[in-house]
């Protein structure tokens, strides 16, 4: 049984709760969380960084991290990652890219606000591999409201999860969100 981070005291008990199910039961134990367990994975984190090596596999694969968010409607997505020519990139995959965008990053590495890894919306890739839909800027139309200026930073829960919050214009917009990967 996986407990609910807002009856943990520490990470440690949810990422071994995570370990011992497959994917599957990961991912429908994520699909069930909502806003305020998602905040408490993400306090739970606090010290936990992610590398950017963790977050692709080899050059040219990609890798599918599946993903529920704490907005009140389109709240499950994938982020696809791909490491090619040195450069970290991905999209989001998700039903309303066809109206907001697939909402391209890059993935990177700092020190702060938050060590480690982090999706960094504001500039795109120069060229996408051909399963990735076409880059679009995140600050035209309206992928404005949804990825310009954002940033989402990222603490890991367990070897396949990781927790993040956006940040849009270096403030935190409130918005978090869970990733999972094979």
């Amino acid at each position: 049984m996986i407990p609910l981070p807002s009856l943990s005291e520490s990470i440690g008990p949810v990422a071994a709760g995570l370990d011992a199910h497959t994917h599957e039961e990961r991912v429908n134990w994520m699909r069930g969380l909502g806003k305020k367990e998602l905040v408490a994975l993400w306090k739970l984190t606090e010290g936990r960084p992610v590398a950017v090596a963790e977050l692709h596999g080899a050059e040219g694969e990609v890798v599918i991290h599946e993903g529920q968010n704490s907005l009140p409607a389109f709240s499950t997505f994938q982020k696809r990652v791909v490491a090619r020519g040195g450069v970290v990139q991905g999209y989001n995959h998700q039903s309303m890219s066809w109206l907001v965008g697939p909402g391209h990053f890059l993935v990177k590495e700092a020190d702060a606000p938050f060590p480690g890894a982090h999706f960094s919306y504001l500039s795109v890739a120069e060229t996408v591999p051909p399963e990735f839909p076409a880059l679009q800027p995140n600050d035209k139309g309206l992928s404005t409201l949804v990825y310009a200026h954002m940033i989402d930073y990222l603490r890991r829960i367990s070897p396949h999860a990781v927790i993040g919050a956006a940040y849009k214009k270096g403030k935190a917009s409130g918005d978090y969100f869970m990733l999972v990967r094979a």
